[in-house]
């Protein structure tokens, strides 16, 4: 009997020590999953290759102006040359946003690596026809559609990798990817002025083929570190790469909204600004103004990047597109008052600091209003097909109403006030967003109230 309970006590450590086993087992399989963001080492490389890709793709953005006013020139006696020129320029911007989705989908798909090589070869390829294109209508097809496309998968897979090496210092790593871009957008301008004086719009092309092709070999840094389910099915694959849950997120709605409203005022003062300059003060070179507007746009960037860090704990950075809006908004009216041109280069570099807040805090609240770094990338994705339509809509517009009026002070204040309220209803919805959600949490409290009180039979 005593042997039969040694035999049954022996049997029962053996059940306990297997469990503890177990246990060790799963916790150390759990922590070998459980994905932990480094915040530093080769992230840093990563943070500097991105910030060549992101200085390519905003400075191509904002170098166009100086296209603009060379198809302007070249193209000066056929019809609607310069609503063309706008739209040429926009709808690149808007093909570059509404492809970024399906760019974030082919990232969950494969990888930020290999879409971020796709986005650099198309890129590359279309600016190299574009060099041969002899009529204005072509540019719509080599520029506004297939480098709007390279650029949109090159812009899915810069800005999804951050959150694979950052996580605390997300906003640092941002602001330094803006900083080094911003180097890249200010000499841009620079040489390709003195490109398109000296050797024309081909060998610009030329030109900017190169420039596009580097990032190529620059996102070979780009390893995947965000784990990935296991065991998924392509259709569930597809499912979660869509991210549809991003979209029950009210705020993020909200931004996405605001952002819609905002972008259609938000890039005339980018894409049609140096035509403008060139009209209003013929006398200083309009390359001058992508200089000022960039340079001040890089410092902002870093800043902001820096101090967001710090605010996250006081405030939501969805904040600071809200102050981006209303201010920009106010600026933008106030071009055409500027009779002076030091005045005007001030409104420049206030619109450049201005810009630089926007661009630091794209990555971040895509971030924060998704709640976790797996939907951000899809979250950014969303972000930019919101701004699509409107971005290729108002740059359009502008060239037509200067060439209804030859003026382009009704473009700017009609952009400056979609602006405006594009920044208003942001300050709305946060309220009514709180207001509600502050309701819904105290109701939830009741209720759990309630349960316990009635558990123990008060």
């Amino acid at each position: 009997m005593r042997h039969d309970s040694n035999k049954i006590f022996d049997l029962d450590n053996q059940s306990k020590i297997a469990k503890v086993i177990e246990s060790d087992f799963k916790d150390q399989t759990k922590k070998e999953d459980e994905f932990v963001h480094r915040d530093g080492g080769w992230g840093w490389l990563v943070v500097l290759c991105t910030g060549y890709c992101f200085g390519i793709l905003i400075g191509m953005c904002n170098n166009y102006a100086l296209i603009y006013v060379e198809l302007e020139r070249v193209y000066n006696g056929t019809e609607n040359h310069v609503t063309y020129a706008g739209w040429i320029g926009s709808m690149s911007i808007g093909i570059q946003y509404i492809f970024c989705v399906f760019g974030s989908i082919l990232i969950d798909l494969f990888s930020p690596l290999k879409i971020g090589i796709l986005g650099g070869v198309i890129s590359s390829l279309s600016l190299f026809s574009c060099a041969f294109v002899k009529e204005i209508t072509i540019y719509f097809l080599t520029y506004g559609f297939l480098f709007g496309i390279g650029q949109s998968f090159l812009l899915a897979s810069t800005l999804s990798i951050l959150p694979h090496y950052f996580d605390k210092r997300l906003s640092l790593a941002n602001g330094i990817m803006n900083l080094i871009g911003s180097i890249i957008i200010v000499i841009l301008p620079i040489f390709t002025s003195i490109i398109i004086n000296t050797y024309g719009l081909k060998s610009t092309f030329f030109f900017l083929t190169a420039l596009n092709a580097v990032p190529i070999i620059l996102v070979l840094t780009f390893k995947s570190r965000l784990p990935k389910p296991k065991d998924l099915t392509l259709k569930k694959e597809l499912k979660n790469s869509l991210g549809i849950d991003v979209l029950k997120k009210k705020m993020f709605v909200a931004w996405c909204f605001m952002t819609f409203i905002g972008k259609f005022g938000y890039f005339i003062p980018i894409l049609n600004i140096d035509h403008y300059a060139k009209l209003a003060f013929p006398d200083k070179p309009p390359v001058i103004v992508n200089i000022v507007f960039s340079t001040f746009a890089g410092i902002s960037g870093i800043a902001f990047g820096k101090l967001g860090d710090y605010t996250i704990k006081y405030f939501n950075h969805v904040h600071y597109h809200t102050f981006v809006y209303l201010s920009y908004g106010i600026v933008q009216v106030f071009i055409p008052f500027a009779a002076d041109y030091f005045w005007f280069i001030v409104q420049i570099v206030i619109l450049g600091i201005i810009d630089g807040i926007l661009l630091a805090f794209i990555v971040p609240i895509s971030v924060d209003l998704v709640g976790c770094s797996k939907l951000g990338n899809q979250a950014i994705g969303y972000y930019h097909i919101s701004m699509s339509a409107t971005a290729i809509a108002g740059p359009a517009v502008a060239g037509r109403l200067y060439e209804v009026y030859n003026s382009y002070d009704i473009a700017f204040y009609l952009g400056g006030i979609t602006s405006i309220i594009a920044g208003l209803i942001m300050v709305a919805f946060y309220f009514i967003i709180n207001h509600y959600e502050k309701k819904k949490q105290k109701g939830e409290e009741v209720v759990k109230l309630n349960n316990i009180n009635r558990i123990v039979g008060f």
